[in-house]
Order: structure tokens, then C-alpha cells, then sequence
């Protein structure tokens, strides 16, 4: 081959390499300049995850809320999920969206962040306060038609209760699941107790001295902490209270509501 034409067959190839390099960097999406554009662009990823899924299998419309909601959580965009949990609940259960929404959110926190260092139940009202900021500009953002200032307050303050009334709901849970919890872990111990003592009076478990001798002394703190609080409940039952006096020149007087 003529030299002339290996080096035009070279100018060729690297052309067409820099068209095709050029192809595939348009297709890979930006790197986001920020936490708040990677934010806009997680949610955008996740926004049309959610419209393909629904495309392409039509049934997924019909299941329960919990069901989507459990769906995304366990997927990719669990972490997404995790910071923004009222922004997923509108896209997956109610199919709304608004990026001019959500970017508004994100700035409203961002303005928020120079107040950190508050208590926990002032932070924890003030997270509450910006998801019902979300929900008031996702809704002004569907609102085809003038709406006033205060049917856009209304909004908020309905979502901002419903938000609390949750939060207060869980507490109760959580505080029912931890007595619950604390009691079968009393219950489950005692009866361990009981089941060891057992085994070992049938001798169907042996035990070796050194853990021998630590039973019989926590055993023998127990039977003493239970003396101890039997006997302080027998002093209260049998030993008649004094009443209180004064001492006033070497007499002892009651104190007795005056008669003057």
C-alpha cells in the first residue's frame, strides 16, 4: 500500500475515533457539581425508574403502598430513599413529582443548615417542618390555576400534623416494643435460672467449681436484695408514723394548724 494512502487511512481512523469517543461522552450523564445537583439527579434517576417499572409491568400500579415502598427501599436507591423518605412516598405512591419542588426543598434546607446544634426535639420539629415544605411546593407546583396564600398554608399545616401525629405514633411503638422487649429478656433470664437449677438437681448438667461458686454468689445476692426489700416493706407496714414536732423551750409541740 502506498504510503500516501496509509497515512490518509490513519488520518481516517483517528477521526472516526474521536467521533465515537465524543458519542459516548454525550451518553454518560454530568458528574453533578454538588450534594444538591447529585440530589436533583438521584431523584430524576429515580423518577424515571419508577415511570419505566410502571410501563412495563402495568400490575405494579395496583399493589399496596407498602409493597412499592418496601420495593425501593430494598433497591439502589435505598440511600436516596433514606434522605428524602416524603419525596419517595409522593413519586411511588401518589406518582407525583416536581424537580422546581424539590430544588426549592433542597435550597429551604440548605438555609436551614447555619441553625444546627439545636436540642434533639427542636431539630427533629424543624425536619418535620421542611418535609411539609415539600409537600406545600409540590403542590403549588401541580396547581394549574391562581391559588391563594393561604390554601397554600392550609396544605402545609396539614401535612406538617399528619407528619407530627406519625412521629408521635412511632414513639409509642417503639416505647410498647422496648417494655415488651425488656420484660421477655426478665422473663427468658429467670427462666433460664430455673431451667440450670433444675438440670443441675436431676444432674443432668454438671458444672465445673469456678462457675459453680459465681451461681451460688449471685444467687445469694439475689436472695439478699429480696430480704432486703422485704423487710423495708414490713418496716413500713408495722411502724406507725410520728408526727412531726417543733422544739420550743424545752417543750415539744405538734405542729398543728393554728386556731387563731
Amino acid at each position: 500500500m502506498p504510503a500516501l494512502d496509509r497515512r490518509s487511512q490513519y488520518r481516517r481512523n483517528k477521526r472516526l475515533n474521536h467521533t465515537a469517543n465524543a458519542v459516548v461522552k454525550s451518553n454518560k450523564p454530568e458528574r453533578p457539581k454538588d450534594a444538591m445537583e447529585a440530589s436533583i439527579q438521584e431523584a430524576n434517576r429515580l423518577w424515571s425508574d419508577l415511570k419505566k417499572r410502571i410501563i412495563d409491568d402495568p400490575e405494579f400500579a395496583e399493589k399496596p403502598d407498602s409493597e412499592k415502598v418496601d420495593l425501593y427501599q430494598k433497591s439502589e436507591f435505598k440511600d436516596f430513599y433514606t434522605n428524602f423518605p416524603i419525596v419517595c412516598r409522593y413519586m411511588i405512591c401518589m406518582g407525583q413529582f416536581s424537580n422546581k419542588a424539590f430544588k426549592r426543598f433542597l435550597l429551604k434546607c440548605k438555609a436551614m443548615e447555619s441553625r444546627k446544634g439545636k436540642g434533639s426535639d427542636a431539630a427533629e420539629d424543624e425536619w418535620v417542618q421542611r418535609q411539609a415544605d415539600y409537600v406545600r411546593y409540590l403542590w403549588e407546583s401541580y396547581q394549574r390555576q391562581h391559588f391563594s396564600t393561604t390554601e397554600a398554608q392550609n396544605v402545609w399545616q396539614h401535612a406538617y400534623q399528619t407528619l407530627i401525629q406519625e412521629f408521635k405514633d412511632f414513639k409509642e411503638m417503639h416505647k410498647v416494643a422496648e417494655e415488651k422487649l425488656k420484660t421477655e429478656k426478665t422473663y427468658n433470664k429467670s427462666a433460664m435460672v430455673k431451667e440450670l437449677l433444675q438440670r443441675i438437681s436431676n444432674e443432668e448438667q454438671a458444672l465445673d467449681e469456678n462457675t459453680t461458686n459465681d451461681l451460688i454468689k449471685k444467687l445469694e445476692e439475689q436472695v439478699n436484695a429480696q430480704r432486703r426489700k422485704n423487710l423495708l416493706t414490713q418496716i413500713n407496714k408495722d411502724i406507725e408514723t410520728v408526727p412531726p414536732t417543733i422544739v420550743g423551750r424545752g417543750a415539744c409541740k405538734e405542729l398543728t394548724p393554728s386556731t387563731t
